[in-house]
């Protein structure tokens, strides 16, 4: 059996920096530096009970999941490069897309989303550092929040259904809000965006509309 010590933890709250001091028994003091991530897992691996924290199953394409104590927020990764558009009164099926991450916050007691975010990735395996780019299209403010106007979102008793809502948003009707020529390389207008766009390929956006927005998927991953 191994000699019983006492341990102190020291964090440091301007560096983060994490020290673990053992005092034994014998009067020997050993000092240790380890990561707050390391600190973390000790914990959550120490439990002496059998509590389970589960997600249940999980939407579609969902690359993330990350629960706190009031909201679960779910990232998922939308399957098409296309979907059905509408610009005022005018319809752009089957409208190619550049590839489209989404987050939602959701309230696993109401069973409701309280905000919905989106974000243009690089069309490649994600990984954290996959390169993002402006929204080019409307309703997206510039860090990536889903303006729904007077859009109700449905209920989702099963989150395992969330999937769903992407492409529910996707078919919303689109105006002009928050829209900028900045954000595409054509420096178009949103109606002369959407004509110039409906009949090329996906990867168009890629060679000549997207700007590049400075950041990583895992800054998005890390928005509240």
């Amino acid at each position: 059996m191994s000699e019983p010590y006492n341990m102190s933890i020291h964090i440091n709250t301007a560096t983060a920096q994490v020290l673990v001091e053992q005092r034994k028994k014998n009067g020997v003091i050993s000092r240790k530096n380890i990561s707050p991530q390391s600190l973390s897992e000790c914990f959550l691996t120490s439990r002496v009970d059998d509590e389970r924290h589960s997600t249940g199953l999980l939407p579609e394409d969902c690359i993330m999941a990350v629960m706190e104590k009031k909201f679960t927020y779910y990232f998922i990764r939308y399957p098409d490069l296309s979907a059905d558009f509408q610009y005022f009164d005018t319809e752009y099926r089957r409208f190619p897309i550049p590839r489209l991450v989404f987050g939602f916050k959701y309230l696993p007691k109401d069973h409701k989303v309280a905000g919905c975010s989106v974000c243009v990735v690089k069309d490649e395996r994600l990984k954290e550092n996959t390169i993002l780019y402006r929204y080019p299209f409307s309703n997206v403010s510039r860090d990536g929040r889903i303006c729904l106007g007077n859009n109700a979102l449905p209920v989702y008793r099963d989150p395992s259904k969330l999937h769903t809502l992407a492409s529910y948003i996707l078919r919303m009707p689109n105006n002009n809000d928050h829209y900028s020529k900045d954000n595409n390389r054509l420096n178009a207008e949103y109606r002369d965006l959407l004509e110039q766009m409906k009949r090329k390929t996906p990867s168009h956006y890629y060679t000549d509309v997207l700007v590049e927005s400075g950041q990583t998927l895992k800054d998005f991953l890390n928005r509240r």
